[in-house]
């Protein structure tokens, strides 16, 4: 426990200035402005966004706060009418599609940050005490609070240690349970959603999915995940398709019942039984995609 609470004390911070590399007093530098310009433009013509639908690129999330940290991304929004793009019924699906495939084909930075670029529709409202900042006025629309937290919160810890306990529990006895993995994606994507609804970019389950983040557990949940996923889709010589609940033993060719070495706790239910007495069963809170980046630019 106590190299957690050191761990979130160097991960989790906030400043009394914003990000120097990009910001002088309180103004984005010009040679960013432009670079970021260049990127909203290139990626709005990469997703057949027409020109006519975008009404700003604005930049949110910690890189517009005081708490960004060396890990955060800078928050490239597209401000769109999503009704002026053709795809009615499916644009939502269709623009997070075109962000993944952006992410997965680019590595773009600006001073070292790396870049998230996200659609999101005018007439969604900005979350109160975030920071916005406009690249076509170059002003802010809403400047950003000073807002001072506790990284070292029992709240925070309790969650970053109950989501981590889970994930690595999974992982480390080599489980190939998928609907395990989706549950807690799931769990920490609504989650997040509603804590920073209700309780801001401040609220312990949101700092519990930063800290996850930073710390890499995500991005090697998601990994797992995607090899699980093509596992089950593929089929190598040999190998026959088993129903649920048995697998392919290759040795005795032929479909077995799963054997679980290792019990891990996944979306408020046991995988199977291990003694978890001693935690919190407290919930985390998260989202996807850079992660699951996704609606409303974290940091």
């Amino acid at each position: 426990m106590k190299l957690l609470i050191s761990e979130l004390k160097t991960t989790l911070q906030s400043h009394d200035t914003l990000n120097p590399k990009l910001f002088t007093d309180k103004k984005l530098d010009p040679e960013v402005w432009q670079a970021l310009n260049k990127i909203g433009k290139e990626w709005a013509s990469f997703a057949n966004i027409p020109s006519a639908a975008i009404r700003d690129v604005i930049v949110v999330g910690g890189n517009a706060n005081y708490n960004y940290t060396k890990h955060s991304d800078i928050d490239l929004h597209l401000v769109v009418d999503k009704k002026g793009i053709k795809c009615q019924g499916l644009v939502d699906d269709y623009l997070q599609s075109k962000k993944q495939l952006w992410a997965l084909t680019h590595d773009i930075t600006v001073k070292g940050q790396p870049v998230e670029l996200y659609a999101q529709d005018f007439r969604d409202p900005f979350r109160q005490g975030q920071g916005v900042y406009s690249l076509k006025s170059n002003r802010w629309l809403q400047e950003p609070e000073k807002v001072k937290f506790n990284s070292r919160s029992p709240e925070v810890v309790n969650k970053v240690r109950d989501i981590q306990f889970q994930i690595d529990s999974l992982i480390d006895s080599k489980s190939d349970d998928i609907s395990a993995f989706k549950q807690i994606k799931n769990r920490l994507k609504g989650m997040r959603a509603s804590a920073i609804e209700k309780g801001g970019e401040y609220a312990p389950e949101n700092l519990a999915f930063k800290e996850l983040r930073n710390r890499g557990t995500l991005d090697k949940m998601n990994k797992y995940l995607r090899n699980l996923e093509d596992a089950d889709l593929s089929l190598s010589e040999g190998h026959k398709k088993c129903k649920d609940g048995k697998e392919w033993d290759k040795d005795k060719k032929k479909c077995v019942k799963k054997k679980r070495s290792h019990r891990a706790y996944a979306g408020g239910y046991w995988l199977s039984g291990h003694n978890h007495s001693g935690d919190t069963g407290e919930e985390g809170t998260g989202g996807d995609g850079g992660g699951d980046g996704g609606g409303g630019g974290g940091e």
